[in-house]
This record gives structure tokens, sequence and C-alpha cells, in this order.
């Protein structure tokens, strides 16, 4: 390409680039003036860099190169000048590590396609055991992403390979791809509740961790549930390498389910799970050990063994220390428990992907994401809907992003589920939305990918969350909704459905009506169109 033939944008790339002082950044610009036959510029280079600015500017020169061309000698010099230009990032992260977060979130907005992370990386030094992660659509697998970024340091992951299992969703790679070096998936069948596949997904990731360890020499190993087989993967490299701090972290109470009772089935006796009760029995002796579920067990071993634990609200932590079975455990949960809530991402991250969803601006936009279960839905909403003067109701929308709507509206049924399976998860998000007699307003739609997710939600004006209604065999909620971190730094407003005492009502939600109550919500709602709509308070 000759420099006639630039254009408006290439000129522009090319004076952010002129700004740069790091030498890598110029060699690399040089590189590609010749590669390309471009006149040297004139002017002279800053001596006042910007070279974040500037590396972003090449980059993005390269692609709009790269993508000109089907030369595959030409798009591998253009790799090569990508790589060089990059190179001054290593050794500033290892130097500034504070700036990590902040440089790479600039990356991945300005330098949305093309970034050789590879070459960014600073040395490996931490391993994360994700039984489930990205690119496979899951809210663990979101979490986590965005722990890693927090830690901010380099990663190592190994987890399981969920094809053919879950969804891939590619935007979700954009908020750990800057951490991670490389990520190792394990060709094993995934299991929520089994031993066996827990085992074998332990075993496995231990032995391979072990060998990444002795050329990486990790410093830390973090693990997290919801999916319990990290905890096992976690316990097992730390068994074998006591150097290495494990951080291990739990989303909600793992051995316990939403009405406070025991779940799980009992694990077997073997050789691993005998290593496992041994190491407890003998760090613990008052440590009941008959009934281990394949979730307390879990537990325990992270409570016995972790250097740091991180639940994600002071209710889970609470829930989860009353059914620890030694005190002397207990204690030592209380002194290396941390509190730290679902991680929310900056303004950036909203603005990264389009959205699908067009709104009615003459509505008042009610959007909820996620699934329905037995103890969490948006009925509220809908009663409240059905009940509102019909001036009033007219003036509502509800969109619903859900896994489970019909294959033939913009959905498809898994290959691994039956179409019975399918049905009844539709039927169930159906009741939990209760539309009976608001058909018209309310509209269900495809799940989205989590970056198109956050997007929508600034389309919206208010968005729906919820507690979950805990039982009573729970002494506090100890859930607090992943999606309120979304919610956070989201700029439309929240509409919270809560439990008195919860997490979440002590949040700064918009609006907050108890759970299951629908006339409140009616309230509620009436006074959200008045707020948007004035001119129809003379009409009602």
């Amino acid at each position: 390409m000759s420099s006639s033939s630039f254009n408006s944008r290439h000129e522009l790339l090319v004076a952010e680039i002129l700004n740069a002082h790091e030498p890598c950044i110029l060699e690399a610009f040089e590189a590609l003036s010749k590669l390309l036959g471009l006149r040297a510029p004139t002017g002279k280079f800053s001596l006042h860099g910007m070279d974040l600015e500037a590396t972003c500017a090449l980059i993005n020169l390269v692609e709009l190169e790269r993508n000109a061309t089907q030369d595959w000698q030409l798009r591998r010099s253009l790799t090569e000048i990508s790589e060089q230009a990059v190179s001054w990032l290593p050794k500033h992260f290892e130097s500034h590590p504070e700036s990590r977060k902040q440089y790479s979130d600039f990356i991945q907005l300005h330098c949305p396609d093309g970034f050789p992370w590879y070459a960014a990386h600073p040395p490996t030094t931490a391993l994360a055991l994700l039984y489930n992660f990205s690119p496979f659509q899951d809210t663990g697998a979101t979490v986590a992403s965005k722990r890693l970024r927090n830690f901010s340091t380099t990663f190592d992951v190994v987890a399981c390979s969920f094809l053919h299992k879950k969804k891939q969703d590619p935007t979700i790679e954009k908020i750990a791809e800057p951490y991670v070096a490389s990520k190792y998936f394990l060709p094993l069948p995934a299991s929520w509740a089994s031993w066996e596949p827990f085992k074998a997904f332990a075993v496995r990731a231990a032995e391979v961790s072990d060998s990444m360890h002795k050329k990486a020499h990790y410093e830390m190993v973090y693990s997290r549930a919801m999916w319990a087989p990290s905890i096992y993967a976690g316990f097992l490299f730390k068994q074998r390498n006591p150097e290495v701090e494990w951080v291990a972290e739990f989303s909600d109470p793992l051995s316990l389910d939403v009405e406070g009772l025991p779940r799980g089935t009992v694990v077997q006796t073997d050789e691993i799970s005998s290593i496992m009760t041994d190491a407890l029995a003998d760090a613990y002796p008052d440590l009941e050990l008959d009934g281990l579920t394949v979730f307390s067990l879990a537990e325990n071993l992270a409570y016995a063994f972790a250097d740091r634990i991180i639940f994600t609200n002071t209710n889970q932590k609470t829930t989860m220390l009353e059914h620890v079975g030694s005190e002397t455990l207990a204690e030592r949960v209380k002194r290396i428990g941390e509190v730290s809530n679902h991680p929310t991402l900056p303004r950036s991250y909203y603005e990264m992907e389009s959205s699908p969803l067009e709104p009615d601006p003459s509505k008042l936009n009610l959007g909820y994401f996620g699934e329905f279960y037995s103890s969490r839905s948006i009925r509220e909403v809908t009663a409240a809907m059905r009940t509102l003067p019909p001036q009033i109701a007219q003036k509502v929308h509800l969109h619903v992003f859900t896994n489970y709507i019909p294959a033939s509206e913009g959905n498809r049924r898994p290959r691994n589920f039956s179409k019975r399976q399918f049905d009844e998860l539709v039927q169930r998000a159906y009741d939990g939305v209760g539309a009976k007699g608001v058909e018209s307003q309310v509209t269900f739609n495809a799940s989205l990918p989590y970056l198109k997710f956050l997007a929508t939600t600034e389309k919206l004006d208010y968005l729906i969350v919820n507690d979950a209604v805990s039982g009573d065999h729970h002494s506090v909620n100890p859930y607090l909704p992943s999606k309120w971190s979304d919610y956070a730094g989201s700029s439309a407003k929240s509409w919270g459905f809560v439990e008195d005492g919860s997490i979440l009502s002590q949040k700064p939600v918009d609006v907050k009506t108890p759970v299951g109550d629908a006339y409140e919500a009616r309230e509620v709602l009436w006074n959200m169109v008045l707020q948007k709509f004035p001119e129809l308070d003379e009409e009602v």
C-alpha cells in the first residue's frame, strides 16, 4: 500500500502514533512504513509520550492493513510489527502493577481487534483452577473472569470443556483476556453434583497444573465455586505445592439448598476421597467426617487448607460459619475469610458492544435478565401490570431475556436437551413471568452475550433484580444476586424485590419492593409511569 492511498482514518492514526515516546513503538512504526512503502513522517516525534494511545493507534493501523490483504507473508509481517509495538508493556506492568487494570481497560475499549495480548503479558505468576470458564456461557465463568481482572496478575487457567453443554460467548473473553496467558480445557464429561466426574477433573487438573508449575513457579492458585470440582482441584494442588498461596472463593453456601437444607450425595470412599478426609482428620480431629457430601467436603477442604477464603457477602459468610462442624476450624475461617461482592466492571465495558434492542421511547421499559426458579420469579411485576388503570398500564413494556424461550423465537434447543426437558424449562420461564392477560406488553428474548447484555441495560428505564426467597431454615438470606453487580454499573435505574434484612435490601437499589408484594409493586409501577410521563397524572 502506498502513502497516496492513505485516507483520513489512516492519517488520524499516524498522528496518534507520532505522539509516542517509547522506542519500540517508533521502531515498529518505521518497520510498518518500510513494509508498506510509506514516506517517512516529516514531523518530529513527541518528547512527551502518549505511549498507550500511540500503541493502540498503531495496532488499529496494522489491523486496517491486515483486513485489506490476503497475502500471508504480509500478514505475518504485520503480526510481528504488532508484537514489537506492545513489547514495552510487560516490563511496564511488572514495574507499575497498579496501572495494569487501567491500561488494559483502555486497550480493550480503544483497540477492540487484533491486540496481541500474548506479547503484552508479564511473566505468569498465578494459576486458576475453574471448572467452567470462558468462552462457555455461565454466571460462574463471568464472575471468575471479573475476579481475574481484579487480581491484575498473569494467570494460566485449567478448566473443564463444556463443549456441547454450554453456549459459547466470545464477549466474556474480553474481561480476562489481558490477564490470561494460557487456557487448558480438559476433555472430560461435565457434571453438576456427581463425585466421579468431580474426582476426574480434580485429579487431572492437579496433574496438569503440577507440570505447569514446574515451569511457571506460581505464587498463587485461585479456585472458585459454584462448581465444587474447582475446590477439589485447588486442594490437591495445594497439598502437593504447599508454598503456593491458595485463594478459594464461594459464590453461595455450597452445601445448602435455597431452603437452607443440606444437599448433595454422600462422597464415596476411594483413594482420592480418603486422601481428603485423612487430611481433614489429621488437622481437625473434632470435625465430624461421616456423611460428607460432594459439596460439604469441598467446603471443609477450603476451610482447612486455603490461605484465603472469599465470600461474596456477609450473610453468606455468617450462614456458612454456622454450619462448620468444628469450633477450631470455624475460628480459622473467621480469621482468613474476607467478604468481596461480585465485581462491577467500569463504564467502558458497557460501551464495547452494540445492543440489538430498540425500545419504544413512548413506553416505560422494564428489563429482566436471567433464569427462573421456584425461589425467584417476577410475577409481582405482571400482577401489577394487570391491575393498573388502562391508560397507565398501556405505557409499560417488560423485556425478558432468558435462556429458555421457544426455539422459533430466536433461540434453539441445546443438543444435550431432550424436547421434553427443553419444553419444561420454557414453561418454567413462562410461569416465572406470569404474563397471562398482558401478553402484548411482554417480550421474551433469547439471552444475550455478556457485553451485549451490558450494552442493553443502558437502553432500559428500570432493571429488575430480585432476592431469592430464602427458606425457613436460613437464619438470614445468604444470597446476593450476581446481577446486582452488573446493574450497579449501568446508567439505568434499578428496581429490587427484596427480603427484609437481605444484602440486596442494603444496596443502593433505586426502588425497593418487598418480595411477593404485588400491591406495593402496583403502587411503585404507577409512580414510575407518572415520573416518566407526568402528563398522564391529569388523565387518571
